[in-house]
């Protein structure tokens, strides 16, 4: 007889990523009345538990130093049927990205991609995963029925359980059966971004096709020198107009931010985009179109020309610094 399955697991070769699926598998784990466990690829990290887990599992290979997708699938795999989790969710990176759905045919269940929203069904028997879906025009609800439930969940779209140092768990060494891999690593190389890094910005100004020509640009980036921010766009600037680097461009499938400041300048507000920009402190709006969707999302809206609001307020910030 099987054993049933039990328990919320959460993994990413990213640690901060990791706390923010321990914030969503907290509240989960919560509700079903399980443990929450973390998956971790070389040393326990205890921050781990201090963040909500109530177990690590420890794999501790030196095949796994550097990501390979059939090595990871081999380890996951065995893990996963040896201590039958209920749900594991999964860092939408690329690594994350590769070897979810090699895991999830291993494992013959499902697995939902880049999931937006997770929530119990009214039984508490499945996750309801959102899923954005037709360019951010449509959300989608997908459930799962074989388990484990499989999601990945991009970084920014969840926030981490505030550190506990109080809080005691377990660490479990693991030691997965392995294959030897199919593929060798001769180099590895960090990619150089073009350009600045936005999940790390207190302030940012991101601008849309409410700009109308790339010397336009211009406005938006005085007014972000005078707010001391930084520049990031919606991906139609990006992908299709090549105005900026795919790296500053914002949304579900782009920069997951959470500055303390937001300026959406021309930004219609389609839900890929608010779904990027969704954890940001305070949003301001500013479109021309009074029903613009930016609108219900933001705390402050303008209703106006870009053309004439953003130099009036880059203006009046440059005098209030010279009093």
């Amino acid at each position: 007889m099987l054993q049933e399955n039990k328990g919320i697991w959460v993994f990413s070769e990213l640690p901060s990523l990791t706390l923010e699926l321990l914030g969503i598998g907290r509240v989960l784990a919560d509700q079903l009345e399980t443990e929450l466990a973390a998956i971790s690829i070389g040393a326990g990290d205890h921050e781990y538990i201090e963040h909500g887990a109530d177990k690590i599992f420890t794999i501790n290979d030196a095949s796994l130093s550097l990501f390979q997708v059939d090595s990871y699938t081999d380890a996951i795999t065995a893990l996963v049927n040896e201590y039958r989790p209920e749900v594991l969710l999964i860092g939408a990176t690329r690594n994350g990205l590769e070897f979810a759905p090699r895991l999830a045919e291993r494992l013959k269940t499902g697995c939902v991609t880049e999931a937006s929203g997770l929530e119990l069904d009214a039984e508490k028997k499945f996750v309801l995963m959102d899923r954005v879906t037709f360019g951010g025009n449509i959300v989608e609800t997908q459930i799962s029925r074989a388990k484990p439930q499989i999601a990945t969940v991009a970084k920014g779209l969840f926030s981490p359980v505030a550190r506990d140092s109080s809080r005691r768990g377990e660490v479990v060494k693991v030691e997965p059966k392995i294959k030897p891999p199919t593929t060798k690593i001769l180099e590895t190389r960090p990619k150089r971004a073009k350009g600045v890094r936005l999940a790390d910005a207190a302030t940012i100004v991101a601008f849309g096709r409410g700009v109308r020509k790339k010397d336009d640009m211009a406005v938006i980036e005085q007014f972000a020198q005078a707010v001391s921010g930084v520049v990031g766009c919606s991906r139609p600037i990006a992908e299709d107009l090549g105005w900026l680097p795919e790296e500053q461009y914002i949304g579900l499938s782009g920069q997951k931010v959470s500055p303390k400041l937001y300026f959406a300048c021309g930004i219609s507000g389609q839900i890929q985009h608010l779904t990027g920009i969704r954890n940001s402190r305070i949003i301001v709006a500013i479109n021309n179109d009074p029903k613009a969707p930016i609108f219900e999302f933001s705390d402050y809206a303008v209703v106006g020309d870009l053309y004439q609001v953003i130099p009036a307020l880059t203006d009046a910030i440059k005098e209030l610094s010279r009093v």
